[in-house]
């Protein structure tokens, strides 16, 4: 089985059983500083919030948080499509701005990390991380 393919990538890098996999693609993907590495990290629900039911669902590959509480969007694209830029963008915004409850100080959020894995018709990820989306922090 291809891990490219939409299903077996998820079931191999987004399962809870996997995650030192997972670990080590992001390491891979992101090259972190040595003291930056994942260790280890916690597969979380793909489905962002929805306020209301008017609100667009969003859907992420894999939604994980590391051992520092930093946030990850690990998404698999293998053909362009139009509007990837702006759905990157706007799974980044939700998953960024739903960390906070109520109440919470704007000190509390946690770094987001985008870990796209990119088919060869796609710029590599390292490109896609500097310069097509410079939003992304660490």
């Amino acid at each position: 089985v291809d891990p490219k393919v939409d299903y077996a990538f998820k079931r191999v890098f987004g399962h809870e059983n996997n995650t030192d996999i997972l670990c080590s693609l992001l390491n891979a993907v992101l090259n972190p500083p040595a003291d930056q590495r994942l260790v280890s990290a916690q597969v979380l629900n793909p489905f962002l919030d929805q306020e209301t039911d008017d609100d667009k669902l969003a859907i992420l590959d894999i939604k994980a948080r590391d051992q520092l509480g930093r946030l990850y969007n690990i998404e698999m694209q293998m053909r362009y499509v139009w509007f990837l830029r702006e759905r990157i963008l706007y799974y980044w915004a939700k998953l960024h701005g739903g960390q906070l409850p109520a109440g919470a100080e704007y000190e509390q959020l946690r770094p987001h990390n985008l870990g796209p894995v990119l088919g060869s018709s796609l710029v590599s990820a390292v490109e896609w991380r500097s310069s097509s989306l410079p939003i992304v922090g660490r």
